[in-house]
């Protein structure tokens, strides 16, 4: 039975409010996993005062507005925090129905959005991945792929033909290609991490980065996964290149700002040469490839030195990016 768009439009918003409660639950998980309590009890309270909340006190974004952004009892400021969660679960809980509909996937949609925004938000406050949700994520994926190979053998054997257990399908059933891209993943973070002792003399990335990327490669699978570590890497790119720019302004290291921008202008000047019949000379072109490269080495061992040299370099964390890249992945492919 096909669902009237009017109907769609109020199904919805229903689910966007159920995912509001669950983001407000989420909001627990995260503080709870930095203070040690259950996640259970005690009840709800002021972080501030102690307080036990009302039940008015936790009504998902209408309890921050109602009460202005202050605890009900001591009139401490709340966390913006605490709104934001609970707004983009609901709007991943909404998108994740519209693409999905009555589905056990869906399901395992709502699960996978609501460990990666905990995974994101613990990172983003305290550059701190607990091993708590990460295991759970890898768990979750190992779980869905299992529940998919499962599906898969009674698919067929509801068909003409009966199912038959060949090489070919053990070498790439959901469960083992969900195996091979959380290996993979791992692989290739802790690669990437452990790299960071010869550019920098430290890891690139913490050891949580590499358990996150672990589990959306059980969750996407050995296929997928490549493309999900690129596509986080062009997101920490877009946030975390002008943020590398605004403190280098700020500590007047000149030298390594001079060099990351020669660079950038020699790369677009080569560009535009490129694709220009207007000035195209082999000689030419072997000296803007020579400048290019030039300028790329000098910009690199400026910025590894800054790195040494730094003792609180400013970063954002990795996890977010690749939490951002695998709900892209989970709402587009």
């Amino acid at each position: 039975m096909a669902i009237l768009p009017e109907q769609m439009f109020i199904l919805l918003i229903f689910i966007f409010i159920i995912g509001t409660v669950f983001g407000s639950f989420l909001n627990v998980v995260i503080l709870r996993a930095f203070s040690g309590e259950s996640i259970v009890l005690p009840p709800s309270k002021c972080p501030k005062c102690g307080n036990k909340l009302k039940w008015y006190h936790n009504i998902p974004i209408l309890s921050y507005l109602f009460l202005r952004g202050k605890c009900g009892f001591c009139k401490e400021k709340i966390s913006i925090q605490y709104p934001i969660v609970e707004f983009i679960t609901g709007v991943l809980f909404a998108l994740i129905f519209l693409k999905y509909g009555i589905r056990i996937e869906t399901l395992f949609g709502f699960i996978i959005a609501s460990l990666l925004m905990v995974i994101s938000v613990t990172d983003i406050k305290e550059r701190v991945v607990f091993d708590a949700h990460t295991y759970t994520f890898i768990g979750v994926g190992l779980v869905y792929a299992l529940y998919l190979t499962v599906m898969q053998i009674v698919s067929v054997n509801q068909s003409s033909t009966n199912f038959q257990f060949t090489v070919e399908w053990i070498l790439n059933n959901p469960l083992t290609l969900s195996i091979l891209g959380g290996v993979v993943g791992a692989i290739i973070m802790e690669i990437a991490a452990r790299s960071g002792y010869l550019l920098a003399g430290k890891r690139a990335f913490g050891e949580g980065d590499t358990y996150i990327a672990a589990g959306l490669g059980t969750i996407f699978g050995l296929k997928n996964i490549l493309f999900i570590l690129i596509l986080s890497v062009i997101i920490q790119l877009i946030f975390t290149v002008p943020m590398f720019i605004i403190n280098l302004i700020k500590s007047k290291n000149w030298k390594t700002l001079i060099s990351l921008s020669l660079f950038t202008l020699f790369a677009v000047l080569f560009y535009i040469m490129q694709y220009s019949t207007l000035v195209y000379n082999d000689v030419l072109r072997f000296l803007a490839i020579t400048l290019l490269v030039v300028s790329g080495i000098a910009a690199c061992i400026f910025i590894l030195k800054g790195i040494r040299n730094e003792q609180h370099v400013t970063y954002l964390p990795f996890g977010p990016a690749m939490a951002l890249a695998g709900l892209i992945v989970l709402l587009i492919v």
